[in-house]
């Protein structure tokens, strides 16, 4: 079926076109493979679990900054969000300026550059007092390059090939990056976890960083094809301005002119307020993921580039079977499905649940009755290292700890139980076999598997006992399962998102336009990593997840009144003038 779609027998696909076009189309869509590996590897996977573990180091789960509470990944979503702002706040003119002078590839070039450049310098965050500020100082930087480059790498799609191409191209661009992101992200997983089992933990931390840079590096290189195969589009009547404020304040008059005719592209702009909606949700959850899953499910490094890997290699496949969707269904219809998935996944995800502890063996400390010595023996306990960067932990290890081999009496073993029971460092579990504490069993209120009594934990509670623990499905396992779903939808709804917006761009506008589109999309950036951050400070994560849960819905619904059909046709009608 689907090769029956992109066969060169299909006179609507990409492959009837002139081999000059298929080269150009080709280029483009090697852009997507080259900067997917920042989203993926740096953005994603490594980069927000890294800073986490920066920021523990340095201030414990969370801490206060100017009156309000962070976590590690509410900080981050900040980040992120401070960084799409900027992006959201420049595109819209760079976008006007780039329609009035032949400057599309010279706006990706630089901006490509800088991002490139500053992913490679946070290598250096561990000679840095404040790790975790030299880390989110330069993401915030490689971010503003990764969005400011994509404003005008989409802005070069209109000028490819006619309308009706759009959605098999926007895909096909999607595919090539989830497969080139999840190339180098495989690598990285093959190094990290290399290192992990053969190396110490400073010798994996360099690793760790190298990787990071790899990135850099990687994103740089493959850019050059793009830049040597993609034309820069013709400007008709181009605008030759004296200065460059003569040429800002031209920029302006466009503006000012496109904001006159919103009547006219009334389909376009009603699309964008609900791609505002819609994408506010999925961006966010694309922005934290990461650290969401590190800080709040306790998701380790190596299940989160599992999962990352998992969703980079299921994208490809599921953003040309959503390419197949729009070419029976319609584009909006299919983007219209990818986003029910959506709200299907986060359902889920807001009831992952980490097992309950079934077995002596799964608590942290465990204890025997000596019928000898009339004591109680530690037979195991949890070994912390020697450079555990979790300061709640440090204190725990500092005044509580005990190892293997010591033994309590019962007064002292009781007393043991309150502070893992009460202490507010205190993280880990106890169980007692034998002597008149026989089949204790004490989890703290900090332990990774404890769900509060708080209605925001009714579903994950209702999951794990009817789903999670029946089927002894690990919390890691429920990540990489969200990871699988999420795969099959994510390019759908971000590749047919684009080519709906593609469709009603006239080409004469199209950087200009799709300033707006990232401006929207920028935009929505802020504001739900900020409702994250709120819902963080004011309750707890899941809080946030179930706002963002709720755009989705509301995107969705309003997204089906828009008829992109009617759009395209007046973007058509504005290319003939």
């Amino acid at each position: 079926m689907l090769k029956n779609l992109f066969s060169s027998k299909n006179k609507d696909s990409i492959s009837s076109l002139p081999d000059d076009k298929k080269r150009a189309i080709t280029g483009w869509c090697m852009y997507d493979w080259a900067n997917s590996a920042f989203f993926t590897s740096a953005g994603t996977a490594i980069f927000p679990i890294y800073f986490v573990i920066a920021f523990q180091a340095t201030f414990g789960s969370r801490t206060e900054i100017l009156g309000i509470t962070f976590t590690g990944s509410s900080l981050w979503a900040l980040g992120v969000s401070m960084s799409a702002l900027f992006v959201a706040l420049t595109s819209p003119i760079l976008g006007a300026i780039a329609d009035t002078k032949p400057l599309k590839k010279t706006f990706l070039k630089y901006y490509m550059i800088m991002g490139s450049l500053f992913t490679i310098i946070s290598f250096f965050s561990v000679y840095f007092a404040n790790s975790w500020a030299w880390l989110i100082g330069c993401y915030f930087i490689a971010n503003v390059g990764a969005a400011g480059a994509n404003v005008f790498y989409n802005s070069l799609l209109p000028s490819l090939a006619p309308s009706k191409y759009a959605s098999e191209i926007s895909t096909k661009g999607y595919a090539y990056g989830y497969v080139g992101g999840g190339l180098l992200l495989l690598f990285h997983l093959i190094l990290i976890q290399g290192a992990s089992i053969y190396l110490d933990e400073s010798a994996v931390d360099l690793v760790t960083r190298f990787c990071i840079v790899s990135v850099g590096v990687w994103w740089f290189g493959w850019s050059i094809w793009t830049l040597k195969t993609v034309p820069e589009p013709l400007i008709d009547n181009e605008i030759k301005a004296s200065s460059f404020s003569e040429t800002i304040i031209t920029a302006f008059s466009r503006l000012k002119q496109t904001f006159s005719e919103i009547r006219k592209f009334k389909y376009l702009f009603t699309f964008l307020i609900a791609f505002y909606i819609f994408n506010d949700g999925v961006q966010t959850v694309l922005s934290v993921a990461g650290a969401y899953g590190a800080d709040v499910l306790g998701v380790d490094l190596l299940f989160n580039m599992i999962t990352i890997l998992i969703v980079q290699f299921v994208a490809a496949p599921g953003s040309t079977l959503f390419g197949w969707l729009a070419y029976k269904l319609g584009t909006k219809e299919a983007l219209v499905i990818a986003l029910s998935g959506w709200i299907v996944i986060i359902v889920f995800v807001l009831g992952f649940a980490p097992l309950k502890l079934t077995n002596n063996s799964d608590y942290d400390y465990q204890f025997t009755y000596n019928q000898n010595t009339k004591e109680y023996d530690l037979i195991s306990s949890i070994e912390f290292s020697s450079t555990e960067e979790n300061i709640d932990v440090i204190s725990w290890e500092k005044n509580f700890h005990i190892s293997e081999g010591e033994s309590l009496s019962n007064d002292k073993l009781s007393q043991f139980i309150n502070i893992i029971s009460e202490e507010p460092t205190s993280s880990f579990s106890v169980v007692i076999t034998g002597g008149e504490l026989d089949s204790t069993k004490v989890v703290s209120k900090n332990h990774s598997s404890s769900l509060s009594d708080s209605w925001i934990d009714v579903w994950p509670k209702i999951l794990r006992d009817s789903l999670w623990q029946p089927l002894n499905i690990q919390i890691g396992f429920q990540w990489m399962l969200m990871g699988l779903f999420s795969g099959l939808v994510l390019g759908g709804s971000q590749a047919l998102a684009r080519s709906c917006f593609s469709m009603m761009t006239p080409i004469k506008k199209s950087a200009e336009f799709f300033g707006f589109y990232a401006f929207t999309m920028k935009a929505s950036s802020v504001i739900g990593p900020i409702i994250y951050v709120i819902a963080v400070n004011s309750s707890n994560q899941k809080l946030g997840v179930l706002i963002i849960w709720g755009l989705i819905v509301v995107g969705t619904i309003y997204l089906s009144t828009v008829n992109v059909q009617k759009g395209a046709l007046v973007a058509e009608e504005e290319n003939k003038k």
